[in-house]
């Protein structure tokens, strides 16, 4: 399997003309645990500018803790994070908070504040971190809406919409400050196919609007496929997850890896056991 394969759209005549863009996140070398126990190891991935990269495994293997790394909430214990060109080792909280208004974040489940209308909830990072006038702010936040298609549930509140709305009103907020990065945990989960159908669309199409970069982190194979440039695979091991693949949507759907193929296919034998390690039959019951 390749694991240089170039974003989609990209040709070799272009890439040999010119020179490469920076990532605009680069994990190297990473490792991070909790206590005693390693949840990533030595990761080294980066993500290309105006590309879309999932990040896939396993319940367990780290993805969420990987956007905690992004975003500087936690510290790996070895190796180095580097977002928009800086290394985040050492930063001051200042710092921190200017590099996260350059990020966007959809919470799991879009984790709207439930007593702000819709209108609210995307005006609330505005209100935050822009010094707009109101009719100005009005302006920007409708126009928010509008590329989720809720303008006209501005004034609604989330217990009045569906929850596949409210992921779109979720993804509305996300964008409101026009990021150059957006994370995403689990953005299809929980969702009915039409509503899953229409936020990966959305999650494609926003991110080719803003010329910015996407990591989503999911387990949804079908919708993922079909908005991805790239794919990382991560596999648990005994010392920590590690990336056991990397490429275009058709690179892993070739890739021969056992893991691979067992988490694309949804099989039950393969490195992942169904079992959990236990004494034999004879030994529990006889």
């Amino acid at each position: 399997m390749s694991l240089t394969t170039g974003t989609a759209g990209n040709t070799p005549s272009s890439q040999s003309t010119s020179q490469p863009e920076q990532a605009c996140m680069v994990f190297d070398g990473v490792r991070f645990g909790y206590g005693p126990r390693t949840i990533i190891a030595d990761l080294t991935l980066s993500v290309r500018p105006r590309e879309v990269l999932a990040i896939m495994g396993g319940s367990g293997v780290g993805k969420t803790t990987l956007l905690r790394l992004i975003a500087g909430l936690v510290k790996p214990q070895a190796g180095g994070v580097s977002v928009f060109g800086e290394s985040l080792a050492g930063y001051r909280a200042d710092r921190l908070y200017a590099m996260r208004r350059r990020m966007g974040l959809l919470f799991q489940f879009g984790a709207l504040f439930t007593d702000l209308s819709c209108f609210e909830n995307v005006a609330f990072p505005l209100r935050e971190h822009a010094n707009l006038p109101e009719s100005m702010l009005r302006d920007v936040v409708l126009l928010k809406l509008e590329a989720v298609g809720l303008r006209g549930a501005a004034d609604l509140m989330p217990s009045e919409i569906s929850g596949g709305m409210a992921r779109r009103v979720a993804l509305a907020r996300a964008i409101a400050l026009d990021p150059e990065l957006i994370l995403y945990d689990e953005p299809f989960a929980g969702l009915d196919p039409i509503s899953l159908g229409v936020t990966a669309r959305l999650i494609r199409r926003l991110n080719d609007a803003l010329g910015a970069s996407s990591v989503i982190v999911t387990h949804d194979v079908e919708e993922t496929f079909e908005i991805a440039d790239r794919i990382a695979v991560l596999a648990p091991s005994s010392d920590g997850a590690r990336l056991v693949a990397l490429g275009t949507p058709q690179d892993l759907l070739a890739s021969t890896d056992p893991y691979v193929q067992q988490f694309l296919e949804g099989r039950e034998n393969g490195p992942v056991q169904f079992h959990y390690p236990a004494p034999s039959l004879s030994e529990t019951f006889l």
